[in-house]
């Protein structure tokens, strides 16, 4: 079922969520505008791991009830037989960013048919990915009416589609929780409009909500941007790929959704770095977030035999790399925090050696940083 730790991230709006337009920026992200740091004293080179470390303790959900909890599997699959629970973060291409809900003491729930999906509720390639994402983001009482002075109230959800493809959503702030529901291309039925398949669901998942215990039990990690993450300037990536001065940092901006709203509160940073419309790399980090990555390994997610070394990792620190036809990731524990850096392999030459150098890099800005 879906996991039961806590905290939010911020994401990008989904085009079937009732959320928030995310307009794309140029300035820098976490880190601001900040320049390279001057070159760190003297690293401690770390070895790489054979085993994953003990897993760290992770923060637990604020509102007493896990995903079985916030709704029934009967109710899910009456709206459609396919979708069983699954873990939302068993899924190939988390982010640390997509944590963040969790991070902040909430819950990121899905019933589906388990094809590939982006996390969002969306279908991925031609997968024809069917399911419901619920989820749950308590103390959201500040960030909730930012929402409606955009976008307004809408209460009771809607539906919409066609018999190629259907779609229902719901937005509301129940108590001091928000609350997000989206279903995606379900199947059709004779005997019940979407809308009345859907009430169900909204119905059983507000009540939930709106009877839960809430407790504030903030996780002790986070803390402040961190000054080395999504740094504007580009350098970095220009020398570690030998890139040209026309790659520049992007990061999301502006706008407001379920996903932004954790993003801001768990201090979760995503960022791409591009020349035009091409794409190099991308970063994403999430400040006290090593507990995540460490459930990537018990997942087997992120295998311990790619336990890499990078100069400059300080003593207990952490790094592994995996490279595909598309993509070299770099997944980092620096001190409490959890940093992704992904590399196109489509843009850049050698991307796995490319990699090693943008992870050096990234390690020794960090170190110079703390």
């Amino acid at each position: 079922m879906g996991t039961t730790t806590n905290r939010v991230g911020a994401a990008f709006a989904s085009a079937l969520a009732v959320t928030m337009l995310l307009v794309a920026c140029t300035s820098g992200g976490a880190g601001g505008d900040s320049t390279n740091p001057s070159t760190p004293t003297t690293p401690v080179t770390s070895r790489p791991a054979t085993t994953p470390p003990p897993a760290a303790d992770s923060p637990v959900t604020e509102l007493g009830v896990d995903c079985a909890g916030l709704l029934s599997a009967d109710v899910a699959s009456a709206f459609d037989a396919s979708w069983v629970p699954r873990d939302y973060y068993d899924r190939d291409d988390v982010m640390p960013s997509d944590y963040a809900i969790a991070q902040e003491g909430g819950l990121s729930c899905t019933w589906n048919d388990g094809a590939s999906s982006d996390g969002k509720n969306n279908a991925t390639g031609e997968s024809g990915y069917s399911g419901l994402l619920v989820q749950a983001l308590p103390h959201a009482g500040d960030t909730w009416p930012q929402f409606v002075e955009i976008y307004g109230d809408d209460p009771d959800g809607r539906c919409f589609g066609d018999e190629t493809f259907r779609g229902c959503s719901f937005d509301q702030l129940v108590g001091d929780t928000w609350v997000s529901i989206i279903a995606t291309n379900f199947e059709p039925s004779t005997e019940a409009t979407p809308e009345q398949r859907f009430a169900p669901v909204v119905a059983e998942v507000t009540e939930v909500v709106s009877s839960a215990d809430v407790t504030d039990d903030p996780w002790p990690l986070g803390g402040p941007a961190r000054p080395w993450s999504c740094v504007a300037d580009a350098t970095l990536e220009r020398d570690a790929f030998g890139a040209g001065d026309d790659l520049f940092v992007l990061t999301p901006g502006g706008g407001w959704s379920i996903y932004a709203a954790a993003w801001s509160r768990a201090v979760a940073t995503s960022c791409s770095i591009l020349a035009d419309t091409t794409p190099y790399s991308g970063e994403s980090v999430l400040a006290g977030g090593a507990w995540a990555l460490d459930q990537r390994l018990e997942f087997g997610l992120v295998d311990p035999d790619t336990a890499v070394t990078v100069p400059g990792l300080a003593d207990g620190d952490r790094a592994y790399r995996s490279c595909s036809a598309t993509t070299c990731v770099t997944d980092l524990v620096l001190g409490d925090d959890w940093a992704r850096l992904t590399v196109d392999t489509s843009s850049v030459p050698d991307a796995e050696a490319a990699s090693g150098r943008l992870a050096e890099g990234y390690v020794a800005r960090a170190a110079a940083s703390a």
